[in-house]
């Protein structure tokens, strides 16, 4: 029975196509888009495991349902016969996504009657905090970072709430308002995700943040939004949702932001670049596992030293020393803390086994992550290896930067591992820009997981062959596809 089980599923991916539809948001039409592009895709590569929530359970018995009966009621109108019922539920079994959408269609008012009810109590329960400062991050890149730093630096000195993980949605907040927030809470910080214009107007109006961050403007989901001045100005929508005693911090590196607030409605800091309030200066990070930099700010400097690799935590660390100190910190209760402070899971995170170190940067999905992520990379006195799918979602843009990131990776990497089919074209000709001949050191497979697993064992032959156990291995994996990619 269990083989009989595996075998079904094997040709009819039932579980895994709801599992889809749950990464995609239940968004029916980007999910029809993916099963148009995927009808005979099979053996998934998943990061993660379905969640059986009760939307998911009602979303697969009803569309087996709707299966088993439109089956039949065909059958009974044609010949009435058992044998075709059987044979047109197989049939429709190869299409379960078109009836996990119309089953989605069905259950539409009923969740959108919920969804209201859960924001009301949202509303509802905040009203009764007066006092509750909000701080609200968005950008790009970053955001995830510049949270977890900025919680870091508060929590000593203040309660403190942030959203967990990517719960970056109007419903993943206020669930998490609903569930963490309390009467004693003094601060909530919340990290908010967008695809559309108007998103993050919609949490903005639900969570009312007094402080708002931009941390990055770059062509993230760009094949979403249409063109960068799209995704500035969703971004900047958290600005415009800001009230008139609002304080709004935004990286000046990016020239879109500053033009936008050529005339802001409310208290604008901006941080990054030496003429800016804001900046680093002798920032140094090393393979030992710390970064270190000069903190310039309106109270003064710091010589600040965090436990976090890569240069680019620099920025996100002046963000969240600018949200702090107008929050009530000192400068030098920030640097005292800064020590505290631990890494984001899969950016830049540094795992040692044995000779081989591995440098996880898989949930930094952006160039400039990259580039930090490379330097670090060439730091290393040792063997480096490569894993990467590229970048998706970025829209026109993919082509020449994934080349950018071929071109790169062949000046760095003594062997690279491309993983999938979906950039592959791209990063071999870049790399073909620096290596006339790269296949001998250009590797192919079709998963992150088989990636790691032939960067080991190219590791293991690397150490037999120079017949040193002290030799140093240092693996990169620079990405991981979002599972709708793999």
């Amino acid at each position: 029975m269990l083989i009989i089980s595996k075998i079904f599923h094997k040709i009819f991916p039932l579980f895994d196509h709801l599992y889809i539809f749950q990464v995609l948001e239940y968004k029916s039409w980007d999910f029809l888009k993916w099963f148009s592009n995927n009808l005979l895709k099979r053996n998934l590569q998943k990061k993660h495991k379905l969640e059986w929530t009760p939307k998911a359970k009602l979303l697969a018995v009803e569309s087996t349902a709707l299966i088993i009966l439109d089956s039949a009621v065909t059958s009974y109108l044609l010949i009435g016969n058992l044998g075709l019922t059987l044979l047109l539920l197989l049939i429709k079994f190869l299409y379960f996504p078109l009836f996990l959408v119309v089953s989605q269609i069905l259950i539409s008012p009923l969740e959108f009657y919920q969804k209201q009810k859960i924001l009301t109590q949202t509303k509802n329960k905040l009203s009764r905090l007066p006092n509750l400062k909000v701080v609200a991050l968005t950008g790009s890149f970053g955001k995830t970072s510049t949270k977890d730093i900025l919680f870091t630096l508060l929590f000593k000195k203040y309660y403190v709430v942030k959203t967990p993980k990517s719960f970056n949605t109007p419903l993943g907040i206020a669930q998490t308002i609903l569930e963490q927030v309390k009467k004693n809470t003094d601060i909530f910080i919340c990290e908010i995700g967008a695809y559309r214009q108007g998103e993050i107007k919609e949490i903005a109006s639900l969570i009312k943040p007094q402080t708002g961050i931009i941390t990055a403007i770059a062509p993230q989901h760009l094949e979403k939004f249409g063109s960068l001045e799209n995704i500035a100005k969703a971004k900047f929508e958290l600005v415009e949702s800001l009230p008139e005693n609002g304080l709004a911090i935004l990286n000046g590196e990016y020239k879109i932001l500053k033009d936008l607030s050529l005339h802001p409605s409310v208290r604008t800091i901006f941080y990054g670049r030496e003429k800016d309030p804001f900046y680093a200066t002798s920032i140094n990070s090393n393979n030992s596992g710390s970064t270190s930099f000069t903190i310039h700010t309106p109270e003064g400097k710091a010589e600040i030293k965090i436990p976090l690799i890569g240069e680019h935590h620099a920025q996100n660390f002046l963000a969240a020393t600018a949200a702090a100190l107008n929050l009530g910190l000192t400068l030098s209760e920030i640097k005292d803390r800064a020590k505290l402070l631990l890494p984001t899971p899969h950016r830049m995170e540094i795992k040692k086994m044995g000779n081989i170190t591995l440098i996880d940067n898989s949930y930094n999905t952006n160039p400039k992550s990259a580039e930090s992520s490379l330097k670090l990379l060439d730091s290393f006195n040792a063997k480096k290896i490569i894993i990467t799918p590229g970048f998706v979602q970025l829209g026109k843009e993919t082509a020449g930067t994934n080349r950018q990131l071929g071109n790169d990776i062949a000046c760095i990497g003594d062997e690279v591992i491309i993983v999938g089919e979906y950039n592959k074209k791209y990063l071999l000709e870049g790399i073909k820009q620096v290596l006339k001949e790269p296949e001998s050191t250009t590797h192919f497979v079709g998963s992150t997981k088989e990636g790691l697993s032939l960067a080991y064992q190219m590791a293991k032959e690397m150490t037999e062959r120079i017949a040193r156990y002290d030799t140093e291995i240092a693996i990169l994996l620079e990405n991981d596809l979002p599972d709708q990619y793999s």
